[in-house]
């Protein structure tokens, strides 16, 4: 078996003010990671959701004329365990 390609990692420069640098310090120690890894999983969650955000879902005729009949639909009767779990009253209500 043939060993995986080693992955290339390119470093990148960026300027901080001293107080954005304090605040990913310290959610850095909270978390109990370096503050490059911090910002690498920050940067890339961001990046992820922003592409998210963006995405186009793409549907036949058929499909998009069905979602929008079940968005449309009126809601169905919630089952009986649901209905009677929201009657309860909170456990600080009693």
């Amino acid at each position: 078996m043939a060993n995986p390609a080693p992955r290339k990692e390119i470093p990148v420069s960026m300027r901080f003010r001293d107080d954005d640098l304090a605040i990913i310090d310290r959610g850095a120690a909270l978390t109990g990671l370096s503050r490059t890894e911090f910002m690498r999983r920050a940067a890339v969650h961001e990046a992820q959701t922003a592409i998210l955000n963006e995405s186009v879902i793409r549907l036949s005729p058929d499909a998009f004329d069905a979602f929008v009949a079940a968005i449309e639909a009126a809601p169905s009767a919630p089952p009986p365990k649901v209905v009677e779990r929201l009657q309860r009253k909170a456990p600080w209500e009693n």
